[in-house]
């Protein structure tokens, strides 16, 4: 006697399977690159940022940040939340040092939207009151916003690791 239910032989079984239409995982989506003006610009406003540090300016970081409520810079486990709070460290950072360099190396910029964009980067810190220096290395992060007077840091994140 003939079984007509016979199990099927694996080559049909996986010819069903395809001919059903067997579902794919959608395809990854593809990361664009960031547009050089981007990048160009990002940097550009990093650079002002530390050199602005370098000659000690509050006027010349103000111009950098976004002045607002949302405003984040998280420094050495503390976070400051709003441009009233980060204006207040700035301001007592500036008024301790008399001398600070800031060496930045490997900067990197991703545009994370057409107006959003995050860079990072190592740097290495050196802040003196002429009688001790304080040496920090860590990695930076900064989100950046292009704002219609340039981009401004709207998210700032440093970590460095204690002699």
């Amino acid at each position: 006697m003939h079984d007509t239910y016979a199990p099927m032989r694996p080559s049909w079984a996986l010819a069903l399977v395809l001919a059903a239409g067997c579902p794919h995982p959608a395809p990854a989506p593809v990361r664009e690159s960031t547009p050089a003006d981007v990048v160009s610009a990002a940097k550009s406003a990093i650079e002002q940022w530390r050199q602005a540090y370098e000659v000690r300016s509050i006027d010349a970081l103000a111009k950098l940040y976004a002045q607002e409520p949302d405003a984040v810079v998280v420094l050495d486990g503390q976070v400051l939340t709003g441009w009233n709070a980060i204006s207040a460290m700035l301001k007592d950072k500036l008024a301790h040092a008399k001398e600070i360099r800031v060496r930045l190396k490997d900067v990197s910029v991703r545009s994370l939207a057409p107006t959003i964009a995050s860079a990072t980067a190592t740097m290495n810190r050196e802040m003196s009151d002429e009688v001790t220096t304080v040496t920090e290395n860590g990695a930076l992060t900064l989100t950046l916003r292009k704002d219609p007077d340039g981009w401004k840091i709207v998210v700032e994140h440093y970590s460095y690791r204690r002699p």
